[in-house]
């Protein structure tokens, strides 16, 4: 049996297996493309996902063992982290850096302590 990887990363971003066509290797531009002629688009996987994390639920969905057979980890971590940026879900929200640009004096402190074989 050949991996299944478009139907493992498409149910990783969707929660439901979709039929595919596989070319037995990762495939995330293709992926997005069939995922949309599904009818699941960019915006729909995010609401999808900003739903269920909002409801405190896990995305993207833990795949199935069997639907995942035959794709490695780490290739698979790549291939989800490359088709969620081919969507534009990196992150779900995007927040503004922090304002402050000052240490107070127990920060200036610790960053001028150096351990004794520092050197310094």
């Amino acid at each position: 049996m050949s991996s299944r990887w478009q139907a493992a990363v498409g149910f990783a971003l969707v929660g439901v297996e979709l039929a595919m066509d596989e070319s037995g290797r990762p495939d995330p531009e293709a992926l997005v493309e069939a995922l949309s002629q599904a009818g699941w688009t960019a915006d729909r996987i995010g609401d999808h996902a900003r739903s269920l994390v909002a409801a405190e639920q896990v995305w993207p969905h833990p795949v199935p063992a069997a639907l995942r057979s035959g794709c490695g980890a780490a290739q698979f971590a790549a291939a989800l982290g490359r088709t969620r940026a081919l969507l534009g879900l990196t992150t779900l929200e995007t927040r503004a850096p922090s304002t402050r640009t000052t240490y107070n004096a127990d920060e200036l402190r610790l960053l001028r302590e150096v351990p004794p074989h520092h050197g310094s």
